[in-house]
Order: C-alpha cells, then sequence, then structure tokens
C-alpha cells in the first residue's frame, strides 16, 4: 500500500534518524496508542455539532499501526461505535454521531477484522458491525460499510474444503448470507445498503471466502478483480463498466479490474458519465484515490461540488482529493470545507488535513535532500 493511503500513521523522524534535527520543520508525529485511547475517551471531542473530526479521524487511522495487537485496535473501534454520552448505561444517546467517524470506524472494523489471525478478534468486529449493519437508527451510509466490513470479516474468518476450494455451500447457508439478502430484497437491491447487500450476497455466491486481491493492492474489496487480465483486455472491460444494462456486480469487477491495470483514465471517464449507482459511484472515487493518479482531480472535483450528488459520492472524492494533493484538489477542499451536508464538509477538513501532512513530510525530505 502507498503509505498516503494511511494518512498520519508514518512518522518520518522515527523512519530517518537523519531527520531529527530537522524535528521542528517536520510533519506532526505519529500519534502512540496511549495518545490514541485518550482521544478516543475525551468526553467532549466527538460531541457535535462540532466534533473534532481531523484527531478523531487521525486517531482511529494511526490505531492500526499504533495498537498492541489487532484484537486490541477492533476493541477499541468497537468501544468508540458503541460508546454513549455518561458511560455504558448513558441515556443521551451515542456520543460519536459523526456519519463520517462512524462511516470509517466500521470501515477500519472491517479490514482489521479481517486481518485478525484469531477467531476472537474477527469475532468481536463481526459482532460489532453486524449490529451497526441491523440498527436503524445508523445512518445509510455507515450501515452500508458495516456491512461492506461483515462480509470482508466474514470471508476472512470461512474455512476452506480439503481441495482447497471455498466452502461456497456452508457460506451460502450462513447467517451473514441470509440477512444480508434480506436486506437487499427490502430494498429492491437499491440505494447504498440495499446495492451494498446486493453486491455482498453476489461477492459471496462467486468468490466464496476469498476476499483480498491478488495485486498490488491489499484492501479487502466489495469484489476481485480478473487476475488474469492484461492490456490487451482494457477494451473488453471498459466497455462492462461503462455499460449500465450491465449487471452491477459484472460492473464491479470491470472496475476493480482495471484499477489493477492502472487504467485511471477509464475510471475517470466512469465516474463522469455514470447515472445508475451513487454507490458505483462512490467506489470510483474510491479507487481513483487508490491510484493517486492527477488525471482524476478534475473529476472528482466536479463530484465534490455536485451538491444533488448522494454524500457517499462526494465524502469519498473528498477524500481521494485530500490523497492526490495539489493546488486544485485543495482549493477544491476549501470550497466545500463549510458545505451544509456535514459529511462533505467534515471530510473536507479531513483531506486538507492529510494533504498537509504528506505536503510537510515532502518538503522536508526535499530540504534534506539539498542539503545533503
Amino acid at each position: 500500500i502507498n503509505p498516503q493511503a494511511v494518512p498520519f500513521c508514518t512518522d518520518p523522524l522515527d523512519s530517518d534518524p537523519a531527520m531529527a534535527e530537522h524535528e521542528e520543520e517536520a510533519p506532526p508525529r505519529a500519534l502512540t496508542w496511549e495518545e490514541i485511547q485518550d482521544i478516543l475517551s475525551n468526553e467532549s471531542i466527538g460531541e457535535a455539532p462540532t466534533p473534532d473530526i481531523c484527531r478523531l479521524y487521525r486517531a482511529i487511522f494511526c490505531l492500526r499501526q499504533a495498537a498492541p495487537s489487532k484484537p486490541e485496535a477492533v476493541a477499541s473501534l468497537e468501544a468508540a461505535l458503541r460508546s454513549r454520552r455518561g458511560g455504558p448505561g448513558g441515556e443521551g444517546g451515542i456520543r460519536f454521531e459523526s456519519v463520517l467517524f462512524r462511516h470509517e470506524c466500521c470501515y477500519l472494523l472491517g479490514q482489521i477484522g479481517a486481518d485478525c489471525e484469531d477467531q476472537v478478534g474477527r469475532q468481536a468486529a463481526y459482532d460489532c458491525l453486524m449490529e451497526v449493519l441491523l440498527d436503524e437508527t445508523e445512518d445509510e451510509v455507515t450501515r452500508h460499510e458495516a456491512a461492506e466490513g461483515i462480509v470482508a470479516v466474514h470471508g476472512a474468518g470461512t474455512t476452506s474444503s480439503a481441495d482447497g476450494q471455498d466452502d461456497a455451500q456452508g457460506l451460502l447457508s450462513s447467517e451473514v448470507f441470509k440477512i444480508l439478502e434480506r436486506l437487499a430484497l427490502q430494498s429492491g437491491g437499491r440505494g447504498p445498503l440495499g446495492e451494498t447487500c446486493h453486491l455482498a450476497v453476489e461477492g459471496m455466491r462467486r468468490h466464496g471466502a476469498t476476499r483480498v486481491c491478488a495485486c498490488q493492492y491489499a484492501s479487502h474489496d466489495p469484489a476481485l478483480g480478473e487476475p488474469s487480465a492484461q492490456a490487451a483486455d482494457l477494451p473488453r472491460y471498459t466497455k462492462m463498466l461503462l455499460d449500465e444494462s450491465v449487471e452491477l456486480f459484472q460492473r464491479y469487477v470491470a472496475m476493480f479490474t482495471l484499477r489493477n491495470l492502472g487504467a485511471g483514465e477509464v475510471l475517470v471517464q466512469a465516474l463522469d458519465a455514470d447515472q445508475s449507482s451513487a454507490v458505483l459511484r462512490h467506489e470510483l472515487a474510491f479507487v481513483l484515490g487508490q491510484l493517486e493518479n492527477e488525471v482524476a482531480v478534475t473529476a472528482l472535483t466536479r463530484s465534490l461540488g455536485k451538491v444533488q450528488e448522494h454524500a457517499m459520492v462526494r465524502h469519498e472524492a473528498a477524500i481521494a482529493l485530500g490523497s492526490i494533493g495539489g493546488e486544485i484538489s485543495k482549493r477544491a477542499l476549501r470550497e466545500f470545507s463549510s458545505d451544509k451536508e456535514p459529511m462533505v464538509a467534515e471530510s473536507c477538513l479531513v483531506a486538507l488535513d492529510t494533504a498537509a501532512y504528506w505536503e510537510a513530510w515532502e518538503r522536508l525530505e526535499e530540504r534534506m535532500r539539498r542539503e545533503g
């Protein structure tokens, strides 16, 4: 993974002792485990209407590297999602109300839970994500991310049969499959939650327990790109992605295949052109952020600026712009950092913080090269 995909978690002073001479100019150092716990337990930092979203975001993304173990990282995210004002029995509602924060907690629970070597950590992540998914008081965007996380965790914990093939029959009869199928059917497979549950069901049918791409990206994705695809296959997968009559899961396969082939211009075209699915457009913005290709900046800026667009798409466009960086990206992020949609405004603030962090590191490295 490109280090910029994990903001704030690489400490240049630790990675290169020579940088210690320039400590005053260095980016903020990575948070320690103790500091993360202090931030997540602070009684005021996460309260609406003005949560300190940049500190919260830094804390949970540093948590993956700073936690003593993956189960402890899972426990910390679980506690943040379940935390209530006044303590465990508080009557004032959830303490961390930010949809962005809760959505990112679910994303990390899915990724870290899937990477847990032991069943205890995976089960804790699964239980918390299922609780969020079934809670109809949660925002649909948060429930959508919980559904993706559940499939990642459940797939990672599924056993294989003796011949090395996934135990597909057991997977398809499992509790999680039935719940996801029910939620997909209830919504007719429409909307962020319905489409996500439909994609999850199709992924379990077609991929079984295999959830990690055999490519340069280590994320647990909703669908797998075709591992044997080559440059000669670009026209085929481009046509598949751009054709809105093609089944959504197949378009996801095409999208991740094109990502793995580095076809950023095609993904940009799809983001601009699609009118069929906010879930697809949000995933397109996500993979363009993974590619960190400046060719995507104009399209991502357009997506961010569409006030009629779903907040999850605008959010993902903002985060991708923060990963790519540059003056055009920052100008767009500043423009929408006070957007009336809280998830969009918070995403812009977080993305600006991310961009500033990596720019500070790059300036420091450049100065050190010039000096020596």
